[in-house]
């Protein structure tokens, strides 16, 4: 009966696949034996990976790579700033020329001067504030001084122009600082341009960059200004 059930068995292919069944079993336990997560294999191969692997992080120049990023932002807002800044200065300059004229008075310059004068509507009834004008001929130019406050020195004026004989504003100094002059006729203040022009130094930009004319009517020139309460 055994060897009949044998028999059967062989001739089915049991025995056969009993056995490969058991070898597979028997090779999958050697496999696990070697290469398992606690088996000498494993132990070495983990040691050699961590020693190939050793990364020295001082060795690593992140200060190279801080350096990139800021560079790139650098150029980034470079780009930017040049790309509006260019563009918000022809908006301005446009602005200021539309509507310049072609003719200018000095007498119109000395009444914006007077939105400097400090303190104007402290000024009693009877009292008044006197501006400083200078007027200074020098071969056929004219050297103007202006300034908001009193008694001031020709050279001290916060305004200084040079006019030449034909009327044309030649030079404009504000605080001592040239702004605007033909000897440099393509350099202009552009961080005041960008900041914003008002005021008499809006006008005086007008006048220079337009060529328009000034007219010297010393005479037309108030310099004793009271409170506009009272006027």
């Amino acid at each position: 009966m055994v060897i009949e059930s044998l028999e059967k068995m062989e001739s089915e292919g049991k025995v056969q696949e009993i056995v490969e069944k058991h070898v597979e079993s028997t090779v999958n336990d050697v496999a696990k034996d070697l290469f398992g997560n606690w088996s000498d294999f494993s132990k070495d191969l983990k040691n050699t990976a961590r020693d190939a692997l050793q990364i020295n992080f001082k060795d690593l120049n992140l200060s190279s790579y801080n350096h990139l990023i800021l560079q790139a932002i650098k150029d980034k807002l470079d780009d930017e700033i040049t790309n509006q800044g260019v563009a918000q200065i022809k908006n301005q300059i446009e602005g200021l020329l539309t509507d310049s004229k072609r003719e200018y008075k000095l007498s119109e310059l000395v009444k914006e001067l007077i939105e400097e004068i400090e303190d104007l509507n402290e000024l009693g009834y009877d009292e008044y504030h006197e501006m400083t004008l200078h007027i200074d001929d020098s071969y056929s130019s004219h050297w103007i001084g202006l300034d908001s406050r009193n008694d001031i020195s020709e050279y001290q004026c916060k305004y200084r122009l040079l006019v030449n004989s034909q009327g044309e504003l030649c030079s404009v100094m504000i605080n001592n600082e040239e702004r605007y002059s033909r000897k440099n006729i393509n350099e202009f203040d552009v961080k005041a341009v960008l900041n914003g022009l008002h005021g008499l130094e809006e006008t005086l930009f007008k006048i220079y960059t337009s060529g328009a004319k000034l007219i010297i009517d010393e005479d037309k020139c108030e310099l004793e200004i009271t409170n506009p309460e009272y006027d």
